[in-house]
């Protein structure tokens, strides 16, 4: 009678194991874009104008993500935000979810997440060339800038008991530092 009860219970009990440890997994991917977004928006809110400003923003959440395992990143945009609620999800900021618009973001994904820095710097072939950081106004008599950073990121279960697989992004505004002229 205990083999045929442990028959019965076991394939739930593993069932249970192996989602909560999947869950564990997608939450602790989920929570690391989350916080290389935050750290990124803060890193791109102090490097201004700097001319490897969108460089310095990649690498940090690139950092960030690969110190933690934080999955596989599909895209990292970097766009101007109208204000501090501004989102790619709608309006002129939703074609920065595929592509690089000008004037308006910077979208990397693929080898683009992996470039150098000679890369970068507003050239003709420049990554960052669609809104360039020396176009961004830091003057403290400047009307306020933002810059926003969205994170995308692709989470696979490790067990394929679940198949779980799952896309995470987030999404953050914040106001460039001022800088005295």
């Amino acid at each position: 009678a205990v083999v045929v009860e442990s028959a019965l219970i076991l394939p739930v009990f593993l069932i249970v194991i192996f989602a909560t440890m999947e869950f564990g997994l997608a939450f602790r991917t989920y929570l690391t874009m989350s916080s290389a977004a935050r750290d990124s928006v803060r890193h791109a809110a102090t490097m201004g104008r700097d001319p490897e400003a969108d460089f310095q923003v990649l690498y940090e959440a690139m950092h960030t993500l690969d110190v933690v395992g934080g999955g596989n990143v599909s895209k990292i945009v970097i766009f101007k935000a109208t204000g501090p609620d501004s989102t790619t999800a709608s309006g002129a900021l939703a074609a920065c979810r595929t592509a690089s618009v000008t004037n308006l973001c910077n979208t990397y994904s693929g080898t683009g997440l992996q470039a150098n820095p000679a890369d970068f710097g507003c050239g003709p072939t420049a990554l960052d060339r669609f809104w360039c950081p020396s176009n961004r106004k830091v003057a403290v008599s400047d009307p306020p800038d933002y810059v926003g950073i969205y994170i995308e990121v692709d989470h696979q279960g490790i067990t394929g008991v679940i198949g779980m697989t799952r896309t995470f992004s987030d999404e953050i505004v914040m106001r460039l530092e001022p800088v005295r002229t």
